[in-house]
């Protein structure tokens, strides 16, 4: 966990686009396409404009100040790391519909997602999850089992665990680094189902890593909707009480 605190600090200091991907283009667009298809997925269940939403894993903002605090009443963001909070606050700057904390998902309790007052706990009713559990892998379930007094709605983006470029990409050092470890997607519905959720919609999404070159990303882009329907590099859950 050390050598992964240090590589997410580094990431929320210098943003996500510029950390993670082989150019800020290209992360605008792989990272659009799921925000969009997440954003999706919870009008699907049920979410509005007059809800408040949790987003755990929030990393520097991004998706929580461009797309969630524009259409929620209120949005929550909460990650480790200092320098991803520090960034997600300084961009939500006067924007008083959303919040950022800083909590170890590993350790959270109920009270670290919400509040330890009762009387002043807010009722989510939804969270989204991009990208973070196989993070926090050995925590999942306990994770998902606390989601279960915080919301009834949960949006979960994860990496395809039974694709074999996944899996190699995860033996490289920088994914070592971030502490990649994919789940395989029938894994993911059983730990839900176990947490008392059941699966609404699993959509495939991506083909393409994060390094991928801008040059061979826009050579390729257009067919990504029809390639992901086989090859999806992720898939996005929708679940609901």
């Amino acid at each position: 966990m050390t050598n992964q605190r240090a590589y997410w600090e580094r990431a929320g200091a210098a943003g996500y686009l510029d950390h993670m991907f082989a150019s800020r283009d290209v992360g605008r667009c792989i990272m659009g396409r799921v925000w969009g298809a997440a954003f999706q997925i919870g009008y699907g269940l049920g979410l509005r404009s007059h809800h408040s939403v949790l987003d755990l894993g929030c990393g520097d903002g991004a998706f929580a100040n461009q797309v969630l605090a524009s259409y929620f009443r209120a949005v929550r963001g909460i990650d480790f790391s200092a320098a991803a909070i520090s960034h997600a606050r300084l961009a939500a700057l006067n924007n008083f519909r959303i919040s950022f904390g800083e909590c170890d998902l590993t350790t959270a309790t109920v009270d670290d997602l919400t509040h330890p007052d009762p009387a002043l706990r807010p009722n989510y009713d939804g969270a989204f999850l991009i990208g973070i559990l196989h993070h926090v892998k050995p925590h999942g379930p306990a994770i998902v089992n606390a989601l279960r007094d915080v919301t009834s709605r949960v949006i979960v983006l994860e990496p395809n665990g039974s694709h074999p470029l996944r899996k190699l990409l995860e033996l490289t050092p920088s994914y070592r680094a971030a502490g990649e470890d994919s789940f395989m997607p029938g894994e993911v519905t059983a730990m839900f189902s176990a947490a008392g959720f059941r699966q609404v919609t699993r959509r495939p999404i991506g083909v393409f890593p994060n390094r991928v070159p801008r040059l061979i990303y826009n050579a390729l882009a257009r067919f990504e909707p029809v390639l992901e329907k086989a090859f999806p590099t992720n898939y996005l859950y929708g679940f609901a009480l």
